[in-house]
């Protein structure tokens, strides 16, 4: 079969059908959730005194289930996608028809996903991820292979700024254009022990261990297992009994082996989800472009340019910093949500370059790949002596803060006091009491953290509590500034500085208020005199 011509329209495959419905009984599912739950509980009385409608509930059930298929085909039908020279054209919907014309020059992104099923059939699905939304703008599902390498040609050798010299408009050039899609020069390549630093290192290992503890308390069985759960109690009833009859060292070390099971069940879970999402994880720089493949059911890669990049963010928890290793993100224009703020949201946003885990070394030298020759002068790792700190006065400002979150729950208390709780008034002062150097503590080890290096042409803010964070962006690419004064600040002659990006919001709290206006004045003069785009 021949490919077919540029210009021509195209369809998905018919395995898109699954996306579709999928799609709609998401959707279905999320608007029951929020607000028609209870309008069809409150019917279940009705329903169960009427026996004809109990007869009909198997139909009504095979309808409910018929109609996101039926609905998925005919959205398929509708869906239809063409190539052209500088553009990409999606033409979808049944009732409500929309046309998205889509120009290669925005395209921030390219994201390819291929999921167990695509890979037998030889699909992907291609998501291009643009500056102007939040969530996910054209989406290709269920394409072929050659259709997305064909469109990935397109959008690369279209960059903006470089034009068709970029690798177009000559056979070596189409011939360098193909081959990016597998080749370039690989910067970092994870393996199994890397694996299980990234399981170790998920912020939701202590979640998931005690989600394994309550669910490991509250599980029931049934009636089946009864002879066997009485067994088991009695067992446990003896154990019970034998433990009371062991030494307080005997006691501690079966307590600590009941906790390290509950750990590596634990640790198992989060290991295996790094292993789904980070398998084989690889990195590629190739001509100004960072294309990352990992995967082991769902293969995912993302392709991004570095001068779509707006934000370099490299995060270091307590156990990264025992691995000496970092996490960084690279974040193109609208990544304004995380992949778990989307879910919670419902909102469907593309895959940001996402290194799990990498080196110090390695770290600065995608910093120096994606600045290119700016911003030498700055540092992305948390721990360079080169960050300035902020003032004192924004560990006062921090005990203020966390006291008036803590007056609501200690005023609640307070009140349960007055009105003939067991604990007394002065029990609760003495809690309070007792929580302001712990405030205090906390507000320091803030202050610590926080801090900002500056150079010519590019800003790193750090910030942190047990934990640090660094963003580091251009100058040039700032969207607004903002100088910003609380009556502490007016007395002590500070400021803070808020820096407006296209994925999100900075701000370097506590500096000198000329320092501050200097900095604004600066940033506003690089921006104004760029000619190069900022996306």
């Amino acid at each position: 079969m021949n490919p077919p011509a540029t210009g021509d329209w195209l369809r998905s495959s018919p395995f898109a059908i699954a996306f579709f419905t999928g799609r709609i009984v998401r959707t279905a599912g999320r608007a029951l959730i929020q607000g028609a739950l209870v309008p069809l509980i409150a019917t279940v009385p009705l329903v169960r005194d009427n026996p004809r409608i109990i007869g009909a509930l198997p139909l009504v059930f095979g309808v409910v289930l018929l109609l996101p298929l039926v609905a998925g085909i005919v959205q398929w039908a509708c869906f239809r996608f063409r190539i052209a020279e500088d553009r990409l054209l999606i033409r979808h919907g049944v009732l409500r028809k929309t046309a998205l014309d889509l120009p290669y020059e925005r395209v921030q992104g390219i994201n390819v996903r291929r999921s167990l099923v695509d890979r037998l059939f030889g699909l992907v699905t291609v998501t291009l991820d643009t500056a102007g939304s939040v969530q996910t703008e054209g989406r290709l599902p269920s394409i072929r292979m050659e259709v997305a390498d064909r469109l990935q040609r397109r959008v690369t050798t279209l960059r903006p700024g470089l034009g068709l010299a970029a690798g177009g408009g000559s056979p070596a050039g189409t011939a360098r254009g193909r081959g990016a899609t597998h080749d370039g020069r690989i910067l970092l390549k994870l393996g199994p022990t890397d694996m299980v630093r990234i399981g170790i290192a998920n912020r939701n290992f202590i979640f998931v261990a005690a989600l394994v503890g309550v669910l490991g308390d509250l599980l029931q069985p049934g009636d089946l297992l009864d002879p066997v759960l009485e067994a088991i109690e009695a067992g446990v009833d003896s154990a019970a009994s034998a433990f009371t009859g062991l030494g307080a060292l005997a006691q501690a070390a079966l307590a600590a082996i009941v906790i390290a099971s509950i750990a590596g069940v634990a640790l198992l879970l989060t290991v295996t989800s790094a292993f789904l999402r980070h398998h084989a994880f690889t990195l590629r720089h190739d001509g100004g472009r960072f294309r990352s493949h990992a995967g082991l059911l769902t293969q995912r890669e993302v392709l991004i340019e570095a001068p779509k990049v707006q934000q370099l963010t490299v995060s270091q928890d307590l156990v990264l910093r025992w691995f000496r290793r970092y996490r960084l993100r690279a974040l193109p224009a609208a990544a304004l949500l995380s992949p778990d703020q989307s879910r919670a949201a419902g909102v469907e946003v593309p895959d940001v370059l996402d290194v799990p885990l990498l080196g110090g070394r390695l770290a600065e030298r995608l910093r120096t790949l994606v600045f290119a020759r700016e911003a030498r002068g700055i540092s992305v790792l948390p721990r360079c002596r080169a960050f300035k700190r902020v003032s004192p006065w924004y560990i006062r400002a921090l005990v203020v803060r966390y006291c008036l979150y803590a007056a609501p729950p200690f005023g609640f208390l307070l009140f349960l006091a007055w009105a003939g709780a067991p604990f007394g008034t002065s029990t609760i002062l003495s809690w309070w009491a007792g929580s302001i150097p712990a405030t205090a503590l906390a507000a320091w080890q803030r202050w610590r953290r926080q801090g900002y290096m500056l150079d010519g042409e590019g800003l790193a803010s750090r910030s942190g509590f047990l934990g640090s964070e660094v963003k580091a962006f251009l100058l040039r690419k700032v969207q607004s500034v903002t100088v910003k004064q609380s009556p502490l600040q007016r007395r002590k002659d500070l400021a803070t500085l808020q820096v407006q990006l296209a994925c999100g919001i900075i701000t370097v709290p506590y500096i000198e208020r000329s320092a501050a206006w200097r900095l604004r004045d600066y940033i506003l003069y690089r921006v104004e005199s760029s000619r190069r785009r900022w996306h």
